[in-house]
């Protein structure tokens, strides 16, 4: 009767512990959607976008509402990187790029455009951009975006003009205008 009880006993604690596991996972899974979800309604507030989709795209990439300001500047970091490196005129022009939008009071902003600047970012990045800057388009006037497009432009072209070129002439690379371009043509 002794080893039965004991048997008993410790199976019901093997039984309790497994359990115990289950509702421990359950509670974290249940907490991470919560969070996610969290997240999601932030973001959709800052953006005004409700593609759930999108969203997610952008929590997946690591954005929140607090690094938004950072995708205006992934044409000039994939600008600056176009040659193959970065140098330190084009870190220089992203940076003082940066510092114009305000990122210096988003400093986990500013520091993904330095991680960007020193690692070169994947090409997810690249399309995820794309991504975010067609549903832009789609939800302001045709001014504003002609407007934030102009200057999505005009500094991706002074990253590309940083470094470069003899007397004038060559500063824009094959490579660099070709991104220009399609960032042009997005929306032509």
């Amino acid at each position: 009767m002794f080893e039965t009880d004991a048997l008993h006993r410790r199976g019901q604690a093997l039984e309790d512990e497994f359990f115990h596991r289950v509702d421990e996972k359950l509670r974290a899974e249940l907490r991470e959607s919560m969070e996610r979800s969290e997240q999601r309604t932030q973001l959709s507030a800052a953006t005004g976008f409700q593609e759930q989709e999108l969203l997610d795209h952008l929590l997946d990439a690591g954005f929140q509402a607090s690094t938004l300001m950072a995708l205006a500047l992934v044409p000039s970091v994939f600008v600056a990187w176009a040659d193959g490196s970065v140098t330190p005129q084009e870190r220089q022009a992203v940076m003082s790029a940066a510092l114009q939008r305000g990122l210096e009071h988003e400093p986990t902003a500013l520091h993904m455009i330095e991680a960007w600047l020193h690692k070169h970012p994947p090409r997810t990045l690249w399309k995820l951009w794309k991504e975010y800057a067609e549903a832009i388009h789609a939800t302001v006037s045709p001014t504003l975006a002609e407007m934030l497009m102009r200057e999505i432009l005009r500094q991706a072209t002074a990253v590309a003009e940083a470094s470069g070129g003899t007397l004038g002439f060559g500063k824009v690379s094959k490579d660099e205008q070709a991104i220009l371009d399609e960032v042009a043509n997005m929306f032509a």
